[in-house]
């Protein structure tokens, strides 16, 4: 696997703290008409999706630190605004380690809490001096949980004929079976045409699910 080179760091940086102060406020209307919220790491590039053979690799350093004091810098202000709301109400730093783009703070109300409370594969984890958590404040409560990527076997099995290579084809398929034979997490799924799918569960490392 191929991984993009990042330059600009200060640039990379600017970014950060601009998505930080996008969503310090949280959008009360949309979380009361839809009760639910979040908000990923919406920052370049680590919000790309790349069209070539290739992986944008994980914010190291600065920008690393950056992002995880923004999760925390936007979870403090949310809480605010949500205490004042007087009903409960569901508010967690979704920390995803090593895939830390992937992270995000995350607020629901009403019967989306019990959502969120069991969307993630228990795991036991241990918190260790080189955890993204310790880089949060202690007043944290962490929870560990499986990060898991999503494949679908109707995506896998696409017509051969609709794929740019044919190789790409033969590689799904390849993948499906590996998949179907692994020892992993499925879930069978149907949707509102009534077709029915399976979905595969493919560990990539933790998710810290944390509240103050």
């Amino acid at each position: 696997m191929k991984y993009k080179k990042i330059r600009g760091l200060k640039r990379k940086v600017s970014k950060i703290q601009n998505w930080i102060e996008e969503y310090l406020e949280l959008d009360i209307e949309r979380l009361s008409e839809l009760k639910y919220h979040y908000s990923k790491v919406y920052v370049q590039p680590w919000n790309n999706l790349t069209l070539t053979n290739s992986e944008i690799p994980e914010p190291k350093g600065k920008a690393k630190k950056e992002i995880i004091n923004g999760l925390e810098k936007i979870y403090d202000s949310w809480k605010k605004e949500l205490d004042k709301i007087n009903e409960p109400y569901y508010l967690k730093i979704w920390l995803n380690e090593p895939r830390l783009s992937k992270s995000q703070v995350v607020c629901a109300l009403g019967e989306k809490i019990e959502h969120y409370e069991t969307l993630f594969t228990k795991a036991d984890f241990k918190q260790n001096d080189s955890s993204f958590t310790k880089q949060l404040s202690a007043d944290f409560k962490w929870e560990p949980k499986l990060d898991e990527f999503h494949y679908w076997r109707n995506d896998l099995l696409w017509p051969i004929d609709q794929y740019d290579k044919i190789e790409n084809a033969y590689a799904d398929r390849r993948l499906l079976k590996k998949l179907e034979k692994s020892n992993i997490k499925k879930e069978k799924t149907t949707y509102s045409d009534g077709t029915e799918d399976i979905v595969f569960f493919v560990p990539v490392g933790k998710v810290w699910i944390g509240e103050k």
